[in-house]
């Protein structure tokens, strides 16, 4: 059973997938997320580029219903995603992938590692604040390097998703709480 943080937690991620917000997720949302991608990251259509981000957003729509939608009618409640959220199996098949697609997309030199400025391009458009994303940004440099290196990432999301302590780096992923 989901603490009352991890609930926020899985609320807040929620949101930030709902891209139109009538409180379903839909195939248009994830289509509208791709689409914010390619803006963000200054793909032009039908570029190789472009064709990867529409195929990334097919497939994470595919892994959210196959992982949530427990009556099969091609939509998202909350409830689904709530209970999808408490399998490690979810995080580690569609959230973790998905998470790691945008990291990709964000380090655009492919280094493996995101500075400060390519992490805010990233995070405010899907409405997390310069303030926040630097707020996450500096939580995750665990080595005060200043960059965020892939695997720091990959672990803050687990953590996000998994973890139930209140002070854990990871419960800054999608900003605020609050």
């Amino acid at each position: 059973m989901a603490t009352q943080l991890q609930q926020r937690k899985y609320e807040k991620a929620f949101e930030r997938f709902d891209v139109d917000r009538d409180g379903v997720l839909q195939r248009n949302d994830i289509t509208a997320m791709a689409k914010i991608w390619r803006e963000t990251f200054a793909v032009a259509e039908a570029t190789e580029e472009a064709i990867r981000i529409d195929r990334l957003a097919e497939q994470l729509w595919q892994d959210i219903t196959s992982a949530t939608d427990a009556d099969a009618d091609g939509t998202v409640s909350k409830t689904e995603w709530n209970q999808a959220m408490e399998r490690p199996e979810f995080v580690d098949k569609v959230a973790l992938p998905f998470a790691l697609a945008v990291f990709d997309l964000a380090d655009k030199d492919g280094s493996g590692r995101l500075s400060v400025q390519e992490m805010i391009a990233a995070q405010s458009r899907s409405g997390i604040s310069e303030q926040e994303t630097r707020r996450m940004f500096d939580a995750l440099d665990a080595d005060h390097d200043g960059e965020v290196h892939r695997d720091e990432y990959a672990s803050a999301i687990r953590e996000f998703y998994l973890s139930d302590d209140p002070n854990a780096v990871g419960n800054l992923m999608v900003g605020d709480l609050d």
